[in-house]
């Protein structure tokens, strides 16, 4: 399983942390949502884009250099799944969380996890079954539950000393006959918790005796920023749970969203040939080029990057505390164990959701992530991405600061 501390002791170069991560490309002019979609966003365009989840980083350099050896060959043709793909991926679950897996446990979904998802909940679910999701939620996943013509039951998150936990005591009422799914988050986003092996035996052991299938979505599998380890919802002993989908994917990892990519990992049978006979079916069978290649090479070169962005983003972590600590001491950092995200409650200032947007917008020049929008949980509530220049960073709160100094809330 794979350790902060361990990986720390390995020796973390000062000289590639700032070639790699204090000084990011000029992403403006990239047709990128983060930088360049301000103004539809936020109303303004010049705005320190602190709002969705993809990283200002460059890549590694084996990603960049996989992808310019297959620009060589001009024909872009479909291509077939390669055994090097599978073993890649097989051998990073194996290296970094230490999971033996054989290749017909895995199923591939080129499109994406959310699409993935999506899928999941049509071939096991009807119009009108219930799914459970604990909020605050990543938009998309309560998204697809409410579009898909399912009923939305929310299993809301207790804030308990600066940490989630799971309400197993209300979890046990919202199962009735109608329902069918439970759509986990693990690490979760928005408020970065990684959940201990304990809490998911529980909710396993709960979803196994109503007869809920449990879809895992753990995309931010790798990114952990705390002593510890992930534990994979599928790797839980079938005696102790029942149906289950464990979703992982590159693009989080590596910062290659716009590379979809994502890899189903599933022990029962009959499941996989259901999903297997919706992706035949749907001609998603085919990886992209692109996508298949830069995943592959991340996997297998990638271990010493992400390293390195791991003690970094735990270092801004860690810088934005103090900041807050500091300045803002009414502001709370939910601190992150795990993603490269940051939940922040703004309760204790008294102003609304929409009051404090337009002070950080309009005053401060940043742009967060409403709370909101994560459910009625988030109110009061904004997320931050971590995954900028701590210099970026630094001024995005320094601005955040002055503003709501100048309002008298700090």
């Amino acid at each position: 399983m794979y350790s902060k501390g361990h990986q720390i002791e390995q020796n973390i170069s000062a000289e590639k942390l700032v070639r790699w991560f204090d000084n990011p490309p000029d992403r403006k002019g990239t047709h990128t949502f983060k930088w360049d979609y301000n103004l539809a966003k936020f109303g303004r365009e010049d705005v320190i884009p602190l709002w969705i989840a993809d990283m200002d980083f460059a890549v590694a350099e084996e990603i960049t250099e996989a992808l310019k050896a297959r620009t060589e060959h001009p024909v872009y043709g479909y291509s077939y799944r390669t055994k090097s793909y599978t073993e890649a991926i097989l051998g990073w679950l194996d290296k970094r969380h230490n999971w033996q897996l054989n290749a017909s446990q895995l199923l591939f979904y080129p499109p994406g996890t959310v699409a993935a998802i999506h899928t999941l909940v049509n071939l096991f679910s009807e119009v009108t079954d219930e799914i459970i999701v604990q909020t605050p939620s990543y938009p998309p996943l309560t998204n697809i539950v409410r579009e898909t013509g399912r009923q939305l039951i929310e299993n809301p998150l207790i804030l308990k000393d600066n940490e989630y936990v799971m309400d197993f005591k209300h979890l046990e009422g919202c199962f009735t006959s109608k329902t069918k799914l439970l759509i986990l988050c693990s690490p979760h986003n928005p408020t970065g918790r990684v959940w201990r092996e304990s809490e998911l035996e529980k909710l396993a052991s709960l979803c196994k005796q109503h007869n809920v299938m449990v879809i895992s979505d753990e995309v931010h599998a790798d990114l952990l920023l705390e002593d510890g380890q992930h534990c994979h919802f599928n790797r839980i002993n079938t005696d102790k749970r029942g149906a289950a989908v464990t979703l992982i994917s590159a693009c989080k990892t590596f910062n290659i969203a716009a590379l979809p990519q994502s890899t189903l990992i599933c022990d029962d049978k009959n499941i996989r040939q259901i999903v297997k006979h919706a992706i035949d079916t749907s001609h998603l069978n085919l990886d992209g080029v692109f996508s298949a290649t830069a995943a592959q090479a991340g996997y297998i070169h990638g271990e010493i990057w992400l390293n390195h962005l791991l003690f970094y983003i735990s270092r801004n972590r860690d810088r934005l505390k103090n900041f807050i600590d500091k300045f803002m001491p009414q502001v709370v950092l939910v601190e992150a164990q795990g993603t490269y995200l940051a939940w922040l409650d703004f309760r204790q200032l008294k102003l609304s959701q929409v009051e404090l947007s337009n002070i950080f917008v309009f005053q401060a020049g940043v742009g967060l992530y409403d709370g909101c929008l994560f459910g009625e949980e988030g109110n009061g509530f904004f997320r931050v991405n971590l995954a900028c220049s701590q210099k970026l960073l630094l001024e995005a709160f320094h601005n955040i600061h002055q503003a709501l100094k100048s309002k008298g809330a700090v």
